[in-house]
C-alpha cells in the first residue's frame, strides 16, 4: 500500500492578470523528506508557499497536503505551518504573547494554549525569552520564532522561505539542528538561495523554473554523476580543444585566465585527472591547485543548460 504523500500538486496555475507565475506546476513530496525547493528569483517558489497555505487561490490545478484538499483561502486547516520571507510580527507583543493569539487563531483555547505555546517555545530554545518584547530580538531568534509559531499544532508539513537569509553559520548551523530535531513525521520544504546548505539539510529536491517544476527526486539521485575537477593554474589557454579530444563527454570551461573547470559524468575523479595533467605538463602548464567537487550548485545550472537546449 502506498504511502499518501505529504504534498501534492496538480497542473496548478496562478496568473496575476498577464503573469503566468505557475504554468502547470505538478510534483509529489513524500512524507518526512526534508525538501530543498530551488529555483531563481520569479521561479514561483513564493506563489506555490502562498497557494499551499491557503493564502491564494490558484488559477487552476489542486493542491492535496496529507491527502487533504486544500480548497479555500483556509488551507489544509492544521495541516500546514509556515515561514513566510518577510515574516512580521506585533512588536510590541511578548513573544509569549504573539504565539498565544497564534494558537488561538489555530483552535487551541485556555490552557492547552498556553501549554502549546511553552511546548514551541521550548522546541526551539526561546523559553528564557517568553516574557520579552519581540522587537528586542535578533534575526536569529527572529527565524526561531518564526519557526515556533509555524510549529504550533505540529502539522505534519512545514513550509520555510529563505530561513537562512542574513544569519551568519553558527546560526545557520543552530537552526538547521533544529529542523533536523522535528523527526520522521514532519516534512520541510525549504526554499532557499543558499544551495550549500541544501545540500547538507535536505534528502529530497524540487527544481522549478518559470512556474514549472524541472525535477522532483531523491538530492542523491540529481547529484550523481555531476561531479568536478577545478584546476588552478598558472595560465589557461583560450584553445582547448585538444584536451576535449581526452574526454568527449566532459565539459571544459575556462572561468577566467587562472581556472579551468572540467565538469564529467563518465569517469572517477582520479581517471579524468589522468587525462587532464597529462596535457597540462606537456603544454609546461604549471599547476597551483586541484580541487573535486560534487555541488548542488553545478546540478542546478545543468538543468537549467538542459532545458535551455530543448
Amino acid at each position: 500500500m502506498m504511502m499518501t504523500p505529504a504534498l501534492e500538486v496538480k497542473e496548478l496555475t496562478k496568473h496575476f492578470g498577464k503573469v503566468k507565475a505557475l504554468q502547470g506546476l505538478t510534483f509529489s513530496l513524500p512524507q518526512g523528506t526534508r525538501c530543498a525547493f530551488v529555483g531563481a528569483n520569479g521561479a514561483g517558489k513564493t506563489t506555490t508557499f502562498s497557494l499551499v497555505g491557503g493564502f491564494l487561490r490558484p488559477t487552476s490545478g489542486e493542491i492535496f497536503v496529507a491527502g487533504q484538499q486544500v480548497a479555500s483561502l483556509q488551507g489544509a486547516t492544521g495541516q500546514v505551518g509556515i515561514l513566510p520571507q518577510d515574516m512580521r510580527f506585533f512588536e510590541e507583543r511578548t513573544l509569549k504573547s504573539q504565539l498565544l493569539l497564534f494558537a488561538k487563531l489555530t483552535g487551541f483555547v485556555g490552557k492547552e494554549a498556553e501549554s502549546e505555546v511553552t511546548r514551541v517555545l521550548e522546541s526551539v530554545s526561546l523559553q528564557e525569552k517568553r516574557d520579552e518584547p519581540v522587537r528586542a530580538l535578533s534575526r536569529g531568534m527572529r527565524v526561531r520564532l518564526g519557526i515556533a509559531q509555524a510549529l504550533i499544532g505540529s502539522p505534519p508539513l512545514i513550509l520555510l522561505d529563505e530561513p537562512m537569509a542574513g544569519l551568519d553559520p553558527v546560526l545557520r548551523a543552530q537552526i538547521r539542528e533544529l529542523l533536523c530535531s522535528l523527526g520522521e513525521n514532519t516534512t520541510v520544504v525549504i526554499s532557499s538561495h543558499e544551495l550549500g546548505e541544501l545540500q547538507s539539510f535536505c534528502n529530497f529536491i524540487c527544481v522549478i523554473d518559470s512556474g514549472r517544476a524541472l525535477f522532483v527526486g531523491e538530492m542523491e539521485d540529481l547529484l550523481h554523476g555531476k561531479s568536478s575537477l577545478t584546476y588552478t593554474l598558472g595560465s589557461v589557454p583560450e584553445d582547448l580543444s585538444e584536451l576535449e579530444k581526452t574526454s568527449p563527454s566532459s565539459s571544459f570551461l575556462r572561468k577566467d585566465n587562472y581556472t579551468l573547470v572540467v565538469q564529467f559524468t563518465e569517469s572517477t575523479p582520479s581517471q579524468m585527472n589522468k587525462k587532464v595533467l597529462p596535457w597540462l605538463l606537456e603544454n609546461q602548464i604549471s599547476i597551483e591547485e586541484v580541487t573535486y567537487q560534487k555541488s548542488l550548485e553545478e546540478a542546478y545550472l545543468s538543468i537549467l543548460d538542459e532545458k535551455r537546449l530543448r
